[in-house]
Protein backbone atom coordinates (compact mmCIF):
# COMPACT_ATOMS: atom_id res chain seq x y z
CA UNK A 1 0.00 0.00 0.00
CA UNK A 2 2.79 2.40 0.90
CA UNK A 3 4.54 1.76 -2.42
CA UNK A 4 1.30 2.34 -4.33
CA UNK A 5 0.78 5.61 -2.45
CA UNK A 6 4.33 6.70 -3.31
CA UNK A 7 3.70 5.96 -6.99
CA UNK A 8 0.51 8.04 -6.89
CA UNK A 9 2.44 10.95 -5.38
CA UNK A 10 5.09 10.69 -8.09
CA UNK A 11 2.47 10.55 -10.86
CA UNK A 12 0.57 13.51 -9.43
CA UNK A 13 3.69 15.63 -9.14
CA UNK A 14 4.66 14.76 -12.69
CA UNK A 15 1.21 15.86 -13.87
CA UNK A 16 1.58 19.14 -11.98
CA UNK A 17 5.12 19.73 -13.26
CA UNK A 18 4.09 19.04 -16.85
CA UNK A 19 1.06 21.32 -16.56
CA UNK A 20 3.23 24.10 -15.10
CA UNK A 21 5.82 23.88 -17.88
CA UNK A 22 3.13 23.82 -20.57
CA UNK A 23 1.30 26.82 -19.13
CA UNK A 24 4.47 28.89 -18.81
CA UNK A 25 5.31 28.08 -22.43
CA UNK A 26 1.81 29.14 -23.48
CA UNK A 27 1.17 32.16 -21.25
CA UNK A 28 4.41 33.10 -19.54
CA UNK A 29 5.06 32.80 -15.84
CA UNK A 30 2.77 35.72 -14.97
CA UNK A 31 -0.15 33.90 -16.58
CA UNK A 32 0.07 30.83 -14.35
CA UNK A 33 -2.05 30.44 -11.23
CA UNK A 34 -3.34 27.51 -9.20
CA UNK A 35 -6.71 27.51 -10.96
CA UNK A 36 -5.28 27.33 -14.47
CA UNK A 37 -2.64 24.82 -13.42
CA UNK A 38 -5.08 22.39 -11.78
CA UNK A 39 -7.38 22.62 -14.78
CA UNK A 40 -4.47 21.85 -17.10
CA UNK A 41 -3.30 18.94 -14.93
CA UNK A 42 -6.81 17.54 -14.51
CA UNK A 43 -6.70 17.62 -10.71
CA UNK A 44 -8.59 19.57 -8.07
CA UNK A 45 -7.16 22.41 -6.02
CA UNK A 46 -7.14 20.30 -2.87
CA UNK A 47 -4.82 17.80 -4.54
CA UNK A 48 -2.46 20.60 -5.54
CA UNK A 49 -2.32 21.95 -1.98
CA UNK A 50 -1.48 18.49 -0.65
CA UNK A 51 1.84 18.84 -2.47
CA UNK A 52 2.58 22.58 -2.70
CA UNK A 53 1.72 25.75 -0.82
CA UNK A 54 1.45 27.88 -3.96
CA UNK A 55 3.02 28.37 -7.40
CA UNK A 56 6.22 29.75 -5.88
CA UNK A 57 6.57 26.70 -3.65
CA UNK A 58 6.13 24.52 -6.75
CA UNK A 59 8.91 26.43 -8.52
CA UNK A 60 11.20 26.15 -5.49
CA UNK A 61 10.71 22.40 -5.29
CA UNK A 62 11.29 21.99 -9.03
CA UNK A 63 14.53 23.94 -8.66
CA UNK A 64 15.54 21.77 -5.68
CA UNK A 65 14.97 18.63 -7.72
CA UNK A 66 16.98 19.93 -10.68
CA UNK A 67 19.90 20.93 -8.45
CA UNK A 68 19.86 17.57 -6.67
CA UNK A 69 19.85 15.67 -9.96
CA UNK A 70 22.70 17.77 -11.35
CA UNK A 71 24.71 17.27 -8.19
CA UNK A 72 24.36 13.50 -8.60
CA UNK A 73 25.77 13.53 -12.12
CA UNK A 74 28.91 11.38 -12.29
CA UNK A 75 32.21 13.24 -12.37
CA UNK A 76 34.25 10.97 -14.61
CA UNK A 77 37.47 12.97 -14.48
CA UNK A 78 39.28 15.43 -12.29
CA UNK A 79 39.92 19.10 -13.17
CA UNK A 80 43.69 18.68 -13.40
CA UNK A 81 43.22 16.35 -16.38
CA UNK A 82 42.03 19.37 -18.32
CA UNK A 83 45.48 20.92 -18.04
CA UNK A 84 47.73 17.87 -18.07
CA UNK A 85 46.21 15.80 -20.87
CA UNK A 86 47.64 17.95 -23.66
CA UNK A 87 45.76 19.35 -26.62
CA UNK A 88 42.96 16.88 -27.26
CA UNK A 89 39.88 17.84 -29.24
CA UNK A 90 37.46 16.19 -26.87
CA UNK A 91 35.10 17.95 -24.48
CA UNK A 92 35.73 17.65 -20.77
CA UNK A 93 33.49 14.76 -19.53
CA UNK A 94 31.98 16.62 -16.56
CA UNK A 95 30.99 19.49 -18.84
CA UNK A 96 29.38 17.06 -21.28
CA UNK A 97 27.33 15.54 -18.46
CA UNK A 98 26.09 18.97 -17.39
CA UNK A 99 25.17 20.15 -20.87
CA UNK A 100 23.41 16.91 -21.80
CA UNK A 101 21.36 17.05 -18.62
CA UNK A 102 20.36 20.64 -19.27
CA UNK A 103 19.42 19.73 -22.82
CA UNK A 104 17.20 16.91 -21.54
CA UNK A 105 15.58 19.34 -19.09
CA UNK A 106 15.48 22.16 -21.63
CA UNK A 107 11.89 23.15 -20.89
CA UNK A 108 12.73 23.98 -17.28
CA UNK A 109 15.96 25.80 -18.12
CA UNK A 110 14.36 27.76 -20.95
CA UNK A 111 11.87 29.13 -18.43
CA UNK A 112 14.57 29.86 -15.88
CA UNK A 113 16.80 31.74 -18.32
CA UNK A 114 13.96 34.13 -19.17
CA UNK A 115 13.63 35.16 -15.51
CA UNK A 116 16.10 37.85 -14.47
CA UNK A 117 17.67 37.93 -11.04
CA UNK A 118 16.36 34.60 -9.75
CA UNK A 119 17.92 32.82 -6.80
CA UNK A 120 18.25 29.73 -8.98
CA UNK A 121 20.94 31.46 -11.03
CA UNK A 122 23.12 31.82 -7.95
CA UNK A 123 22.49 28.19 -7.02
CA UNK A 124 23.42 27.03 -10.51
CA UNK A 125 26.63 29.05 -10.53
CA UNK A 126 27.52 27.68 -7.10
CA UNK A 127 26.93 24.14 -8.31
CA UNK A 128 29.13 24.67 -11.37
CA UNK A 129 31.81 26.13 -9.14
CA UNK A 130 31.75 23.34 -6.57
CA UNK A 131 31.45 20.48 -9.07
CA UNK A 132 34.01 21.57 -11.62
CA UNK A 133 36.42 24.23 -10.52
CA UNK A 134 36.81 24.74 -6.80
CA UNK A 135 39.69 22.24 -6.76
CA UNK A 136 41.41 23.53 -9.87
CA UNK A 137 43.66 26.31 -8.52
CA UNK A 138 44.54 24.40 -5.34
CA UNK A 139 45.23 21.00 -6.89
CA UNK A 140 46.90 22.04 -10.11
CA UNK A 141 48.55 25.36 -9.33
CA UNK A 142 50.49 26.55 -6.34
CA UNK A 143 48.62 29.48 -4.75
CA UNK A 144 51.95 31.28 -4.28
CA UNK A 145 52.57 31.14 -8.02
CA UNK A 146 49.19 32.49 -9.09
CA UNK A 147 49.17 35.93 -10.70
CA UNK A 148 45.44 36.22 -9.92
CA UNK A 149 43.82 35.23 -6.59
CA UNK A 150 42.34 31.75 -6.90
CA UNK A 151 38.80 32.82 -5.94
CA UNK A 152 38.77 35.13 -8.97
CA UNK A 153 39.86 32.28 -11.23
CA UNK A 154 37.03 30.11 -9.92
CA UNK A 155 34.54 32.98 -10.27
CA UNK A 156 35.66 33.53 -13.87
CA UNK A 157 35.27 29.87 -14.81
CA UNK A 158 31.82 29.47 -13.27
CA UNK A 159 30.48 32.77 -14.64
CA UNK A 160 31.86 32.00 -18.10
CA UNK A 161 30.09 28.65 -18.12
CA UNK A 162 26.86 30.25 -16.99
CA UNK A 163 27.04 32.92 -19.69
CA UNK A 164 27.80 30.48 -22.52
CA UNK A 165 25.02 28.11 -21.45
CA UNK A 166 22.56 30.98 -21.19
CA UNK A 167 23.50 32.16 -24.68
CA UNK A 168 22.97 28.63 -25.96
CA UNK A 169 19.42 28.62 -24.60
CA UNK A 170 18.65 32.15 -25.76
CA UNK A 171 19.68 31.22 -29.31
CA UNK A 172 17.45 28.14 -29.40
CA UNK A 173 20.03 25.43 -28.60
CA UNK A 174 21.04 25.19 -32.25
CA UNK A 175 24.38 23.56 -31.46
CA UNK A 176 24.38 19.98 -30.13
CA UNK A 177 25.30 19.55 -26.44
CA UNK A 178 28.65 17.95 -27.25
CA UNK A 179 29.71 20.94 -29.34
CA UNK A 180 28.75 23.37 -26.58
CA UNK A 181 30.76 21.25 -24.14
CA UNK A 182 33.75 21.39 -26.50
CA UNK A 183 33.44 25.18 -26.76
CA UNK A 184 33.50 25.46 -22.98
CA UNK A 185 36.43 23.04 -22.76
CA UNK A 186 38.44 25.15 -25.22
CA UNK A 187 37.60 28.39 -23.42
CA UNK A 188 38.63 27.00 -20.04
CA UNK A 189 41.73 25.15 -21.23
CA UNK A 190 43.08 27.63 -23.78
CA UNK A 191 41.58 30.92 -22.65
CA UNK A 192 39.30 33.20 -24.69
CA UNK A 193 42.04 34.91 -26.70
CA UNK A 194 43.72 31.71 -27.92
CA UNK A 195 40.30 30.22 -28.61
CA UNK A 196 39.23 33.29 -30.59
CA UNK A 197 42.37 33.15 -32.73
CA UNK A 198 42.17 29.35 -32.97
CA UNK A 199 45.61 28.86 -31.45
CA UNK A 200 46.69 25.72 -29.67
CA UNK A 201 48.62 26.23 -26.40
CA UNK A 202 51.95 25.32 -28.02
CA UNK A 203 51.33 27.97 -30.70
CA UNK A 204 51.20 30.96 -28.34
CA UNK A 205 53.04 34.02 -29.57
CA UNK A 206 56.19 34.70 -27.61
Amino acid sequence: MEKAADLRVIRTRKLIDEAFLSLVEEKGLAGVNVRSLTAKAGINRGTFYLHYQDIYDLMDKMEDQIIEEMDRLPARSEPEQLLTSGYVEEPYPSIVEFIRFMNEQHRFFAIFFTQEGTAFGKRLKALIRSRMYEKLPRQVLSPDALSVPDEYIVAYFSSAHFGVIRHWFETGRILPPEQVALILTRLVRDGPLMTAFNRKPEQQLK
